[in-house]
């Protein structure tokens, strides 16, 4: 048994202890499993955005390509009330507090040509200031910065893999986890 959380506790030096920072990605699947998509041919494409956030009622922020990546921005769908486009500045209201759980927030059309550099990237920014995820009512009210924001990546073989957000920990707390 001892060693069993020994094993555990050694997990969680090694990896450290998930952050309780809010997170956006970009996906190219419904699944929200890759974060990676061939531009080889023209085509319209939906990608996706989604949350990782910590009691929210909302999030704000806006999409942007970085060099090479040569997609049109066409639309932006959600479940959620919308204020303003993805490209510029978005703000999205959930309408209820959102906790501690993944959360599909954003669906986006793009046209691609099929002229993507290798590796380009598309990525949530901030649309002015800093991207930030926001609670009012029942939620409290609070602006908090979003503490990560992946890529999605464009003709890449082996893109970067994102990293998981980690917090300083001393071995005496991840002991605390396992007293009786």
């Amino acid at each position: 048994m001892k060693s069993h959380l020994l094993s555990a506790s050694m997990v969680l030096l090694l990896f450290g202890t998930p952050a309780s920072a809010d997170r956006l990605s970009i996906y190219s699947d419904a699944a929200l499993t890759q974060y990676t998509i061939d531009d080889s041919v023209p085509r319209v494409v939906t990608l996706y955005v989604a949350g990782y956030l910590f009691e929210s009622s909302g999030v704000r922020f806006s999409v942007r390509p970085g060099p090479g990546f040569t997609g049109v921005w066409l639309s932006d769908t959600s479940a959620f009330y919308l204020y303003g486009s993805s490209p510029t500045d978005i703000a999205i209201g959930f309408g209820r507090c959102v906790t501690s759980r993944s959360v599909l927030i954003l669906t986006m059309s793009y046209q691609m040509f099929g002229t993507s550099s290798p590796c380009s990237e598309l990525h949530a920014a901030p649309p002015n200031g800093f991207p930030y995820a926001f609670s009012t009512g029942y939620c409290g009210f609070d602006e908090t910065p979003i503490g990560q924001l992946d890529k999605l990546y464009a003709n890449c073989a082996n893109p970067p893999i994102p990293p998981v957000p980690t917090e300083p920990t001393t071995w005496g707390k991840v002991k605390s986890l396992y007293r009786d």
